[in-house]
């Protein structure tokens, strides 16, 4: 069998990189110069190619047909397994399969070093690439070489993770966040190994506050003007996804393949979402625009890496005099926004795809004096205008809308609550 350039009509480059084995005899090309399929099971090999770090990286893998394909329908069907190679190989630089290999002369060793090894290639089986890196990271980092590092795990206590760990990590200045996702490593990889530690004896520093979006009404219109408006095609099209609440990473990696026009919704797949869930969310015309900019038809719908819309978005907010926000801060100020205007806390959670109602309550909702003051004044503005506007409660079939016709971002409960206090006044 050798591999033969499928052709297509004229003008038709959907096949490119795309070969045909065929055997001797067997016709190669129709009378229109079009590749003719034989009559049985037959393969087609994809060979694609890309630059990675640096250097020029080749791949190339083959695919069984079903008897009686057509030609097209055979490329149409490997489009996307041409992209998804590419895709591997701009990250990895080969389209080898990485095998899980577990050395069994570190089976029975106790030192840390070792166990971590044993425990952080198990976790490349089902967690993401970024993540099993961060470990990593975290662990050379901070443990590798230190002397718990090199260390019997049975013989390392509570002490020794303040000592060597945690306290040499606030020396460094490092913050709450950091320190904290050590304890995300060090507490599982110890439980598995059998040694449990109490972690309420070692002292962990508090993680700093989330951030807030406090600016003006007039900031928020002259930044999200500023982002819809940028020079850079990728990056406004970036930019105008982010205005939904997703995060970079989502954006980042979002495919053509994800995008469903007929039902007017794109979907986030789990191994690029934080939650590790699918969502689908919804496809406005914007968007369209947005995606229509590029010019991209399949795979990686923006084609730009995160430190480039990082530079990017410094680039639009300096433009606008604003040099202390982050591109997170995006998200921040649609969710804010929405709360500030009457959205529901359920349904920016939703938004923002959190797992939990509270993740965004603790995030978003202020708490405390000022919750509370918010809360009076919608109450005593409700009830001045209940005494001043409605003379007889009780020939108001509907008092619930007319409150609500009045003051459209307050809550329903507040109403019902103010409703009730209303007509206990009104009865006695």
């Amino acid at each position: 069998m050798k591999p033969y350039k499928i052709r297509l009509s004229s003008g038709d480059l959907r096949a490119q990189g795309m070969y045909i084995l065929l055997g001797d005899g067997e016709e190669k090309y129709t009378k229109l110069g079009i590749t003719s399929p034989p009559n049985r099971i037959y393969k087609i090999e994809i060979a694609v190619e890309v630059i990675f770090n640096g250097r020029r990286c080749r791949g190339k893998r083959s695919f069984n047909i079903p008897k009686g394909t057509s030609i097209i329908k055979a490329v149409e069907s490997l489009i996307i397994k041409k992209a998804e190679m590419i895709k591997t190989l701009k990250d990895r630089g080969s389209l080898k399969i990485e095998k899980i290999l577990i050395d069994k002369t570190d089976s029975n060793s106790r030192i840390l070093n070792d166990l971590f090894d044993i425990w952080i290639a198990k976790k490349k089986i089902n967690k993401k690439p970024n993540t099993v890196r961060v470990y990593s990271v975290y662990y050379n980092a901070h443990i590798r070489d230190s002397i718990i590092g090199k260390k019997n795990i049975d013989d390392i206590n509570e002490a020794d993770i303040q000592l060597e760990v945690i306290n040499k990590m606030l020396n460094l200045s490092l913050g709450g966040n950091t320190i904290k996702g050590i304890k995300r490593i060090l507490k599982p990889l110890f439980e598995e190994n059998d040694k449990i530690l109490n972690w309420k004896k070692i002292e962990l520093p508090l993680p700093p506050k989330p951030r807030k979006y406090y600016r003006s009404k007039e900031d928020t219109v002259k930044i999200v003007k500023a982002l819809n408006s940028y020079y850079h095609p990728v990056a406004r099209g970036v930019f105008k996804f982010l205005l939904t609440g997703r995060r970079v990473n989502e954006i980042l990696y979002l495919e053509h393949e994800n995008i469903d026009y007929k039902n007017m919704k794109f979907k986030i797949l789990a191994k690029y979402a934080k939650t590790n869930k699918d969502f689908e969310f919804p496809l406005t015309q914007v968007l369209i625009d947005a995606i229509k900019e590029q010019k991209t038809s399949h795979g990686r719908i923006f084609k730009l890496e995160h430190r480039m819309i990082l530079e990017h978005f410094k680039s639009a907010m300096s433009e606008i005099g604003i040099y202390d926000m982050v591109v997170h801060d995006i998200r921040s100020m649609v969710a804010q926004t929405a709360l500030d205007n009457g959205a529901s806390i359920y349904d920016v959670s939703k938004m923002l795809a959190h797992q939990k109602v509270a993740t965004t309550e603790h995030s978003y909702v202020e708490g405390g004096l000022t919750q509370a003051k918010k809360a009076q004044e919608v109450f005593e503005k409700v009830l001045m205008t209940y005494k001043e506007d409605i003379e007889d409660v009780e020939i108001i079939e509907d008092k619930f809308n007319v409150i609500k016709g009045l003051y459209p971002n307050v809550g329903d409960e507040v109403i019902n609550y103010v409703i009730s206090i209303l007509e206990s006044k009104i009865i006695k």
